[in-house]
């Protein structure tokens, strides 16, 4: 067990939270949207450490990922176009059509009445990218070991470079996003971690320490443009505070904190639900006269951390009651469908 990458998980989805919360109260808190770069990081981590020195086939790979993934995201997803549908108020103005809501389920990007690439739940404009890159990285595992680190990391680089390439769709746009060098950039960190090295007493630290500063500096500068700028933005101090909190947790005794790996075991059902619920808040606080934007600062705060508390205790609810159950049994089936014996998950699974 990796805990400080437990703890980075749950740091990711808090922020991410924040800064949805903190938009129902005209908070632009930027900088908390990071959390989405770091959870890229970690995935492109995960996905190289639970495959490296094993025979996996593609086949398995993305069976084992599609049952982590997708239950949770089919649900949500119904549950919001349901929600749009029979209570439009406090979604605001979401709305999507039969056929979009397939290509959200099946992960197919495409353009929103905006302009946006977001699926039917906007939050899963992520599981684009995520799922894009489970495919590459399951190709990859037709190589033989020692070949899969340059190729998978060639050929997301490549992709990104072809973005250059004149052409207009969503689909392109997803696969030849900047945002890809960060999975590239979670492997590379992974090989690096299993070779045995560290960064030295101290220089962990300040690796964790950069990486958040940078972040922090765009409360006070003027975003960068584009993808690209976000991997800059974001990205990059993302990946400093992965590798210094890795090389800490190597270099000294990190503490178990039970209910920090619990949020951490939970992100992925605090990500996918807080929107619903952020919704719903939303729609009781205008249903009780609360109007957000004109009360008192000391009642804003109040009100924002009754929010992130019933976010959290949903996420968390949402993981115990369906995800872990429901992944859990579908790995079995696919275990005995293998006639492979049962095995524990791993735990950074």
């Amino acid at each position: 067990m990796i805990y400080s990458l437990q703890y980075l998980r749950a740091l990711a989805a808090t922020a991410v939270v924040i800064f949805h919360i903190g938009l129902i109260f005209g908070w632009n808190w930027r900088p908390m949207a990071a959390g989405v770069d770091l959870f890229f990081l970690i995935s492109g981590f995960i996905m190289w450490s639970v495959t490296a020195n094993k025979q996996t086939r593609p086949g398995e790979f993305l069976a084992r990922r599609l049952i982590k993934i997708v239950p949770l995201y089919w649900l949500f997803t119904a549950v919001f176009v349901v929600g749009v549908t029979l209570s439009p108020g406090p979604f605001n103005n979401h709305t999507s059509q039969p056929l979009q809501v397939v290509m959200s389920l099946f992960f197919i990007p495409y353009y929103d009445q905006s302009g946006k690439i977001v699926p039917a739940l906007d939050v899963g404009w992520t599981l684009n990218y995520e799922m894009f890159f489970y495919l590459i990285f399951s190709l990859s595992l037709l190589l033989r070991e020692r070949y899969r680190l340059p190729c998978i990391t060639l050929t997301l680089v490549s992709l990104v470079l072809a973005g250059a390439l004149p052409f207009k769709n969503a689909p392109f746009e997803v696969a030849t996003s900047p945002m890809l060098v960060e999975f590239a950039a979670g492997i590379l960190i992974a090989a690096w971690y299993q070779s045995g090295r560290s960064l030295t007493r101290g220089a962990d630290l300040l690796f964790i320490v950069a990486g958040l500063i940078g972040i922090a500096l765009s409360f006070i500068m003027q975003p960068l443009e584009g993808t690209a700028g976000r991997v800059l933005m974001w990205g990059l101090p993302a990946a400093l505070i992965l590798f210094g909190a890795l090389s800490y947790e190597k270099n000294h005794r990190v503490w178990r904190i039970e209910w920090l790996k619990m949020l951490g075991d939970a992100s992925y059902a605090t990500y996918l639900s807080h929107p619903i619920t952020i919704a719903v808040c939303k729609y009781l606080l205008s249903k009780a006269g609360l109007e957000r934007r004109d009360i008192a600062l000391s009642q804003q705060l109040l009100l924002f951390t009754l929010t992130f508390l019933a976010l959290m205790v949903v996420g968390v609810a949402c993981y115990y009651l369906f995800d872990k159950p429901s992944h859990d049994f579908l790995r079995r089936r696919i275990n005995k469908f293998g006639k492979r014996p049962a095995v524990r998950s791993s735990p950074l699974r």
